[in-house]
């Protein structure tokens, strides 16, 4: 997914599920900079002791993307967190969509709870942290964070369906990406959905594909044919329902299929925005539009004009600051410490891919 959904559509969600302005910006934010946490520089605190910052995201041709290591460090945990099914270490390393009964992100939403019911001065930015992890579940399930066999596409067989307006800007950002693709290296084909370019991330898409290898992820996805507005919108709820269970301090999302309905105005209307045509800025203002017009919830003045700001969470906003720690950017890189250490060192273990 890109900034339309996590950021904006994050906020969205965030205010309908009852979060003020000020704590949705706060969750939605931090959605968004895990795509902007690129900064591997340690940052000194006061002459007193230094923060390593948490590396989240590379630019897609960077070349710290084919470094193995990086791609178990940045890739996986954080946009293709591994589904655990399968027979074999490269199958059980495939994504799948985060509904109820995927241990893995059902173990990192706990992780977020948690943190809410402690009332950890990170814990808005862990759980933003981790809405941008099952958002790009139900966009990347089917490939994998590493490099691997599994994740290449035959060319040939890439389309998308009912597209009016789209259908040329499309052709031509698959065309220039996937000449930058062949152009690089080898392995970048292999990286995540490389394969099949920006399609996963367009909310509005309905596409197919077949892969060269097919996974055996054990489950009963169609793993070819994709409707990216129903997918979409199936995160929105399943985050609804992960915020009703923070703001009430639950251990974990004691719903039904965990799910929460919306109202089924406020569901038309996301759909509706989910489906819309549109280049990433006019993503950006279907989501503001929307917003400022008060029809998914009660706007205030502070909804209004809604737009991302990251300079105060980028590493710069801790140099020579005697309140560090108090900032947007030391909370964000310690729940995100959090969050990788929980992935490293229980979720992968017990899914058999890591040994610990």
């Amino acid at each position: 997914m890109q900034i339309d959904m996590h950021f904006y559509g994050t906020y969205a969600v965030a205010r309908i599920a009852g979060f003020s302005p000020e704590l949705a910006k706060t969750v939605a934010t931090a959605a968004q900079f895990v795509d902007d946490a690129v900064s591997a520089t340690p940052v000194e605190l006061g002459e007193q002791s230094y923060i390593l910052p948490v590396i989240s995201a590379h630019d897609m041709l960077d070349r710290e993307n084919f470094n193995r290591l990086d791609q178990w460090r940045v890739w996986l945990p954080f946009h293709f967190l591994p589904g655990g099914q399968g027979n074999t270490v490269d199958e059980r390393l495939v994504c799948l969509w985060g509904e109820p009964g995927n241990k893995a992100v059902d173990d990192i939403i706990t992780l977020a709870l948690e943190a809410g019911i402690a009332k950890e001065p990170y814990a808005l930015h862990l759980l933003g942290i981790v809405t941008h992890v099952i958002q790009d579940t139900y966009a990347h399930y089917g490939f994998s964070g590493m490099a691997s066999d599994y994740n290449m596409v035959n060319q040939k067989t890439l389309k998308y369906f009912d597209v009016n307006r789209m259908g040329d800007y499309i052709e031509k950002k698959h065309g220039s990406f996937w000449a930058r693709v062949k152009g690089s290296f080898a392995e970048a084909s292999k990286l995540g959905h490389a394969g099949v370019a920006t399609f996963p991330d367009r909310p509005y898409l309905n596409w197919e594909f077949k892969y060269e290898n097919e996974p055996d992820a054990g489950e009963d996805y169609v793993f070819g044919r994709r409707n990216n507005p129903a997918t979409f919108f199936m995160a929105c709820t399943r985050l609804h329902a992960v915020y009703e269970a923070f703001l009430d301090e639950l251990p974990e999302v004691q719903l039904p299929g965990g799910h929460l309905p919306f109202s089924d105005n406020a569901a038309d209307t996301i759909k509706m925005v989910i489906g819309e045509e549109g280049e990433k800025e006019e993503r950006n203002q279907f989501w503001r539009n929307t917003i400022e017009r008060g029809v998914l919830f009660e706007t205030s003045n502070e909804d209004v004009d809604l737009q991302y700001n990251h300079n105060e969470w980028d590493v710069g906003a801790m140099l020579d600051n005697s309140l560090a720690s108090s900032t947007d950017a030391f909370q964000f890189n310690i729940a995100a410490s959090k969050y990788l250490n929980k992935v490293n060192d229980s979720i992968l273990p017990e899914m058999g891919i890591l040994s610990v």
